[in-house]
């Protein structure tokens, strides 16, 4: 059918020589439209011959490392679906926006590695996607490393760090600890130095700090850039628990029963949260001659019994704490001496 309409369009044109130009031009153009074997577009080929959203439709985004909000210019007849930020470790972290919103703030994560971070948003029933990447400005190997936090005797602790390979001599390091809710930001108050830099950080007072804190150690110098280092800790993971209180043993004939109560936390801990680990040992002329290495859970009611030995002996015992994963065993208590002779 195609062919045999342009035949007509030919011979029509063949038969009218002193046709206009101009009307020789439609011809041609309405002669081309019928030789097309079709006009159906799939969705894809069909997108992309819709118009592209101008350059001067650029939403301008920017990111605040401080307060990990991202911002972009507020677009006319604009919806917004989701942010997202790729985290190197974590992948990739997602944000719906609210209509009307140009901007979306993410939960504290570490940012010292890079992330990426996308915006979509349709314009005038068009989708568009644009994209920061953010870089941990300063030279590379400059930051501070091999940091670490702990907690002891509940109310106090220390954190470390070491002064990066590539950093110059006059480096200077800073940490910055803030809470997860973004309220509360204060800086080391009393430094820990090695040979006049900055390498550890000794805080007395953790009041104010939320279960995941953010800890900033930014750097300066007057020779290059620093890069800075930043992690989020749970405390509860950093803390190094003090052996328990208040240990007691008693003997009956068949056995000897071990009595303690949970140390004091930071915060104040279910007894499913504790793992003790027990250690007994029998006492001869000549010192110690055995001993028993036991872990107990704390939903054990804080207690242990064993059966008493056929013999007299001198026994101590000694115990310490860690949290339910056994991550950080703290200091054994002083050991509690019993006698198994009535």
């Amino acid at each position: 059918m195609w062919e045999r309409q342009a035949a007509a369009w030919r011979n029509t044109a063949l038969s009218r020589p002193s046709v206009s130009p101009l009307c020789a031009l439609v011809m041609a153009i309405l002669l081309s439209m019928l030789l097309v074997p079709s006009l159906c577009l799939t969705q894809d080929q069909w997108d992309k011959h819709l118009p592209t959203v101008e350059q001067n439709s650029s939403l301008n985004m920017k990111f605040d490392p401080k307060t990990t909000k991202l911002t972009w210019d507020c677009q006319e007849n604009a919806t917004y679906g989701e942010c997202v930020l790729i985290h190197k470790e974590k992948g990739q972290i997602k944000k719906k926006v609210k209509d009307k919103e140009c901007q979306c703030t993410f939960q504290d994560c570490s940012l010292h590695g890079g992330v990426t971070l996308t915006v979509e948003v349709n314009i005038n029933q068009r989708r568009i996607s644009e994209t920061l990447v953010y870089l941990n400005p300063g030279g590379e190997g400059t930051a501070a490393q091999n940091f670490s936090c702990l907690i002891y005797n509940a109310d106090f602790m220390n954190c470390t760090w070491a002064k990066g390979q590539a950093a110059p001599n006059d480096v200077q390091y800073f940490l910055y600890i803030r809470d997860s809710k973004k309220k509360i930001e204060r800086e080391c108050p009393h430094y820990l130095k090695d040979s006049g830099t900055h390498v550890g950080c000794h805080l007395q007072d953790l009041s104010g700090l939320t279960s995941y804190s953010y800890f900033l150690v930014n750097g300066t110098s007057q020779e290059a850039g620093i890069q800075f280092f930043d992690s989020v800790l749970l405390l509860k993971e950093i803390e190094q628990y003090n052996p328990p209180n208040n240990i007691t043993v008693h003997c009956n004939e068949s056995h000897c029963f071990i009595r303690w109560e949970k140390p004091r936390t930071r915060k104040t801990l279910s007894i499913r949260e504790f793992q003790y680990q027990l250690d007994i040992q029998r006492q001869s002329n000549t010192g110690s001659s055995g001993n028993q290495l036991i872990v107990v859970s704390g939903d054990s009611g804080n207690k242990y019994s064993f059966p008493r030995p056929g013999f007299r002996a001198k026994h101590t015992v000694k115990i310490r704490t860690a949290d339910a994963r056994k991550a950080h065993w703290g200091a054994w208590s002083q050991p509690t001496e019993f006698d198994q002779c009535l």
